[in-house]
């Protein structure tokens, strides 16, 4: 796949993602927006939309796009009104089973980190199929059985020594809440059982951080309960542009730094599976 996109949705692209200190995250929402094929006018829908991140990050590329974000969360859905900041943007209850759309009625679909939540994945895809229209771009990532050591050393343990993981709570680490996790064969096949033909498809940041998953947990919990300054957690926000305070700025420069490693030595593992398919 060309990671290649034009110079204008390069430049607000890396500004939307210089606060992001999640390295997977990075590369996920990197190949989400490189795997679109972004062009002015695309309806897109993102199923499981959460709080609103992926809307979030395509209204601040510069481009006009109609966007509908989809969730069975209605707090997530409330949180996404706040953090879109766009009331054009179409925010629904509803399930990935069960689509409230009717056929062809999308340009593009994300879903990204959410087919590992649903009950039926087979009907998720298949809806997500139904949806788009003919030559329509499906992007979606997903937790990846194969992942490194270091992000989630506990579950790694658990899983390769005696076949089982943590199922909830905080030391969950990249199990939590989740019905399953992938191989990348096991994912590309689902995909293609739905009815896509899949253009490409590559496991994502193969190094990372020492216990990152417990540091991004740790990070997000602190946010969210305004435990850390206003100043400071505005600087690590995902959905701002804000700048960096200088004490951040460092430490990110560190961690991109040693982030370099999965374009210089690029591994078969790797936190995250991106697919991109083709109606």
């Amino acid at each position: 796949m060309s990671k290649q996109i034009s110079k204008h949705i390069k430049t607000n692209l890396d500004q939307a993602l210089a606060n992001i200190g999640d390295m997977a995250l990075k590369h996920r929402a990197k190949r989400i927006i490189q795997g679109l094929n972004l062009q002015d006018g695309d309806e897109i829908l993102e199923v499981g939309c959460g709080n609103g991140y992926y809307l979030s990050l395509l209204n601040r590329l510069g481009m006009k796009f109609k966007l509908t974000g989809l969730d069975n969360d209605r707090h997530s859905l409330a949180e996404a009104v706040k953090f879109v900041g766009n009331k054009k943007v179409r925010l629904i209850y509803g399930f990935a089973e069960k689509l409230p759309f009717k056929n062809k009625s999308f340009d593009k679909v994300v879903m990204s980190e959410v087919i590992e939540h649903v009950r039926d994945e087979k009907l998720a895809l298949k809806e997500a199929f139904r949806v788009l229209k003919k030559g329509g771009i499906l992007t979606l990532t997903t937790c990846n059985i194969d992942y490194p050591f270091l992000q989630d050393p506990i579950n790694w343990v658990l899983q390769h020594i005696f076949g089982t993981h943590i199922k909830s709570g905080f030391w969950a680490g990249i199990w939590n809440q989740h019905e399953r996790l992938y191989k990348k064969n096991m994912i590309e096949k689902l995909i293609k059982e739905a009815g896509f033909e899949v253009d490409y498809s590559e496991a994502l940041t193969g190094w990372c951080l020492p216990f990152n998953q417990y540091i991004v947990n740790f990070v997000a919990r602190l946010i969210y309960s305004r435990k850390i300054p206003k100043y400071f957690s505005s600087s690590l926000s995902k959905f701002k542009n804000d700048k960096q305070i200088l004490s951040l700025k460092i430490i990110f420069e560190l961690v991109n730094l040693y982030d370099r490693l999965n374009d210089l030595l690029p591994r078969k593992i790797g936190v995250s599976i991106f697919v991109k398919a083709k109606k």
